[in-house]
């Protein structure tokens, strides 16, 4: 399901996430967007704290999430995240999020693979933190991007 990710970030399904048919609402798979591109930032040795005293913010420009089963409360997830391409001052970013099925069922076997319960991607695009005009994507966070993702 995640083959070609090297990164992913991991959560269990809160109760305020779930909506009146007990799922997660549709809205907070973009937040578990939102912290696989957190985490994904610091893993590389960024985080957004630092880049933003840069001078740099990152804003969202475009997202989709596809849903193929859904996510209950204390589900634990798997967010994967990885970046597509890189141009001057954007960024695209694909995640994958499955489910973890743990444990053992009555006859001592596992109780299957893992779901896959959503797709999606963001592109961000990188702004000047003072007046919001695109900037070039700094080159350390460039290089570090292509480093890990190797492109």
């Amino acid at each position: 399901m995640a083959d070609d990710f090297k990164f992913y970030t991991e959560l269990i399904v809160r109760y305020e996430e779930t909506d009146a048919m007990s799922v997660v609402y549709y809205g907070k798979y973009f937040v578990y967007f939102e912290v696989a591109r957190t985490e994904y930032l610091k893993n590389i040795g960024y985080n957004y704290v630092n880049i933003e005293r840069d001078g740099f913010y990152f804003v969202v420009a475009e997202s989709n999430c596809k849903y193929f089963s859904p996510a209950r409360y204390d589900d634990d997830l798997k967010i994967f995240a990885k970046i597509e391409y890189i141009k001057n001052s954007s960024f695209n970013f694909l995640y994958n999020i499955v489910k973890v099925e743990k444990g053992e069922n009555k006859n001592g076997n596992s109780k299957g693979p893992d779901v896959n319960i959503a797709k999606g991607n963001t592109v961000l695009v990188c702004v000047d933190n003072v007046d919001f005009r695109p900037r070039r994507i700094p080159d350390y966070l460039r290089r570090a991007i292509q480093n890990f993702e190797g492109f």
